[in-house]
């Protein structure tokens, strides 16, 4: 039997496809060991570490080609020992028909037993910093991320160890039912306080979806700080429509700066929750509900990042303790005998007003636009109601404008301007005070039945300054106060709870029985020293006088307080009552001698007597007590106040 020769064209065919199947059988022997290579070397380029295949490669050839790697480890820079990342397998699925297009899809994607160590043993040297590249020509298209259809991971974990942060973490990821989410927990120490952290979070795989909810629940413990976010989010790398129920618990909000890096004031512990959403470019927190210390808070919140950021709100409180937030007007809560004092950041030995500047840089990075409600407001021994305040802060001007409240059965009315865009701030405050008990501004003092009175007030003040002390040292302004139906007896108790010395008591000791029907200091300020105008407690048998000055820029007293007797009585000779001393520590003093070197001085005294009629109808007297405190004043005249100086220093000479 003959074999037919092959015609030379199928030779020819027959030889390129003995050859194609001899060079594809040889490329496919050569490829493990030339995607090791490639991988090793390009790997350890680019990162500037040593990447190293430690086990073998598998290819399992199709359109969607599957690498395996096995024994995969990074290596650690040159400062320190072991590997910054190993791994038992790493198996992906490329998808070679979108790479055709530009798309890199990876159809699967396992990762067995990852680890990785995040090492910063000092402030200038951590291991996840690699050596920098020579900045490169601004791309003209964003870099191609991979989109992954599945994602496992198992056992896989990482480690953190930051000594200047006091840190050191174990975090443990691994994937449950693949492609439908991740478990986390951790452990350690963060910022030297005990963390943990429990949770589950979406597949990676969903986060760049635009339909797909992402669910998240974490439950994080940084020492007493607790955070607990359980919710979705679609497209979290985008934050699109975010949609999160938040809670947060801890000891103090000034701990969280501790945990988070936020610059919040020292308070005592709280709680809040709310529903946190976004829309658009504005977060918002609807239906807050919170407590701080025992103060309760609740309402709407919403934050506009920018520069600067826009916050709104809208908040309500059935009741405020004054101590409780204390932080946030710069004084800071400390407990005295048990008991929370609060204690303002004062500057020198002698001084009580807080001297610490308002960071203007602070103001700058925030507007805002805040309306607050409190039924019920504990400061110190006060008891406040009906609280109304609208804030309005905008490129660095605070507008408090109303500050609105209740008091002791009477009204304060408000207005507070701090203009904070210039490096020297300027304010202004504008207040009114009607028909204040006085039995119910000291609820804790036992007075007579009878005789408490009232109070009624005007204060204007505008000052340069950067802190509560500077602003007061350059004060310039007046204020009034009135008193009606009151008693010196209710006014020596009121004043035996500030502690004023037992000098000033002894020396109303003698009046105690005495009603006052009228009472009117007026002070005037100009440049943070403020002088007496009218000072006159008027009472059945004498007219209580005083004058002086208040230096706020020293923070100083120097008055000088006396008696003009209306008939010839045992405290005809009582010398005048000086006050000096500081804020802090003032000092009461009585001086026979005095009495008689002053008495040239009736006339200067008598005139300090101006008329004070806009401060009477803020005494709002109750019905049946009328008070007639003009004709008071007009009988305390300076005519009449000099001859009653100039007889009571004869009859003390005589003495």
């Amino acid at each position: 039997m003959t074999v037919k020769r092959l015609p030379l064209w199928a030779k020819i065919v027959t030889g390129v496809a003995l050859s194609l199947i001899i060079v594809i059988a040889i490329a496919m022997g050569l490829a493990p060991a030339l995607v090791k290579h490639v991988i090793e070397q390009d790997g350890s380029a680019k990162l500037h570490r040593r990447v190293v295949i430690q086990g073998p490669v598998g290819i399992d050839w199709s359109l969607d080609p599957r690498i395996t790697l096995n024994r995969v480890t990074v290596a650690n820079p040159p400062w320190t020992k072991g590997a910054m990342v190993t791994m038992r397998q790493l198996r992906v699925r490329i998808a070679l028909l979108p790479l055709l297009h530009g798309h890199v899809l990876l159809p699967s994607l396992v990762l067995r037993r990852p680890v990785i160590h995040l090492d910063k043993p000092g402030p200038t040297r951590a291991n996840w910093v690699f050596v920098k590249q020579k900045p490169r020509k601004p791309r003209p298209k964003p870099p191609v991320i991979p989109r992954i259809g599945r994602l496992v991971i198992t056992h896989g974990r990482i480690t953190v160890h930051d000594g200047p942060a006091a840190t050191d973490l174990v975090l443990r990821i691994r994937s449950v039912k693949p492609s439908t989410r991740l478990l986390l927990s951790g452990h350690g120490r963060y910022k030297g306080s005990p963390f943990t952290l429990k949770g589950a979070l979406g597949s990676p795989t969903k986060v760049e979806s635009d339909r797909s909810p992402y669910p998240v629940r974490l439950a994080i413990h940084i020492g007493r700080f607790l955070a607990r976010i359980n919710g979705t989010l679609i497209a979290p790398m985008a934050l699109k429509n975010v949609d999160l129920h938040v809670m947060l618990k801890g000891a103090g909000l000034g701990r969280v700066h501790k945990a988070i890096s936020l610059p919040l004031p020292q308070t005592g512990p709280f709680q809040i929750s709310g529903q946190l959403t976004r829309h658009g470019h504005t977060w918002n927190l609807a239906h807050f509900r919170g407590l701080v210390g025992k103060s309760d808070l609740e309402g709407t919140i919403s934050v506009r990042p920018g520069h600067p950021m826009f916050m709104r709100a809208n908040l309500t409180s059935r009741f405020l303790n004054f101590k409780d937030l204390a932080g946030f007007v710069k004084a800071k809560p400390k407990k005295v005998n048990g008991h929370v004092k609060v204690v303002p950041h004062a500057r020198g030995a002698n001084k009580v007003l807080p001297a610490k500047p308002y960071k203007r840089s602070q103001l700058m990075k925030l507007d805002a636009n805040v309306v607050y409600r409190a039924e019920h407001v504990y400061a110190s021994h006060m008891r406040i109601q009906d609280l109304y305040a609208h804030l309005i802060l905008q490129h660095g001007v605070v507008r408090l404008a109303p500050l609105n409240f209740g008091v002791a059965n009477g009204l304060v009315a408000a207005n507070y301007t701090m203009n904070a865009s210039q490096p020297i701030y300027r304010t202004q405050l504008k207040a009114i005070a009607r028909g204040i008990h006085l039995r119910l501004l000291f609820p804790k003092v036992k007075f007579k039945s009878a005789g408490t009175g009232r109070i009624g007030g005007r204060l204007q003040l505008s000052a340069p300054g950067n802190s509560i002390a500077a602003m007061t040292a350059h004060a310039t302004g007046h204020l009034g106060l009135a008193l009606a139906n009151g008693s010196v007896n209710n006014l020596y108790v009121a004043l035996a709870q500030l502690h004023i010395g037992n000098a000033a008591l002894d020396w109303l000791s003698g009046m105690k029985q005495e009603r006052i029907p009228c009472a009117v200091i007026r002070l005037g300020a100009r440049n943070g020293l403020a002088k007496t105008r009218t000072f006159l407690i008027a009472t059945p048998s004498a007219n209580i006088i005083g004058r002086g000055t208040i230096n706020m820029r020293r923070q100083t007293l120097h008055l000088t307080v006396l008696t003009k007797p209306k008939h010839i009585t045992i405290i005809s000779a009582r010398g005048p009552l000086h006050v000096g001393g500081t804020f802090k520590k003032p000092v009461f003093s009585v001086s026979r001698k005095a009495l008689i070197e002053r008495a040239g001085a009736a006339v200067a005294l008598g005139a300090l007597l101006t008329p004070a009629a806009a401060l009477l109808p803020l005494i709002d007297t109750a019905p049946g007590h009328k008070v007639d405190c003009p004709a008071l004043l007009n009988n305390a005249g300076p005519k009449a106040h000099a001859e009653a100086l100039k007889s009571a220093a004869q009859r003390a000479k005589r003495h």
